[in-house]
């Protein structure tokens, strides 16, 4: 995943976490956003259920890289994460509790910005509301901070 993030990524970095933290592992975005922040050298927003209401954040940080993380139903093992590119979200089978399509949102942060925006998957266990993160997400977002903590580095005092 390194590798993969570290070739695709170029200049000013944005990352967009989205989730219910109620709703058990569709949290795993904002959980990501919330443990990130601070702690690296990119825009860390948390958009928690309504990223829509923070796209003039994303706009006005001119990023050259737009990474939105969510938790999805990919039909894959839990805690597995896929890297989609913004052209391909039209036809990626994800389903997601929130209401504004990730296709739409993605096609639009692109068109205001200029950026390149992928999604970064994680499948979930469970949505339930009231439930907490699974063990396998919680596994998941451990690797995804260290790996964008050792990608971006760490964020200057």
């Amino acid at each position: 995943m390194l590798e993969e993030l570290a070739g695709k990524l170029k200049g000013r970095v944005v990352i967009l976490g989205i989730g219910n933290d109620l709703r058990g592992d569709d949290g795993a975005g904002a959980a990501l956003a919330e443990s990130l922040r601070g702690q690296v050298r990119a825009e860390v927003i948390n958009g928690g259920e309504v990223p829509e209401s923070y796209t003039g954040a994303v706009k006005e940080f001119k990023a050259g890289s737009i990474i939105i993380v969510d938790g999805a139903d990919m039909g894959e093992k839990p805690g597995s994460v896929s890297l989609i590119e913004r052209e391909d979200l039209a036809g990626f089978p994800v389903t997601s509790t929130h209401n504004i399509p990730l296709a739409v949102l993605a096609d639009y942060l692109h068109a205001e910005t200029g950026a390149a925006v992928f999604l970064l998957a994680i499948q979930v266990r469970s949505t339930a509301f009231g439930a907490a993160l699974s063990p396998e997400l919680k596994d998941t977002l451990a690797a995804l901070k260290e790996c964008f903590t050792t990608l971006l580095g760490p964020k200057s005092a």
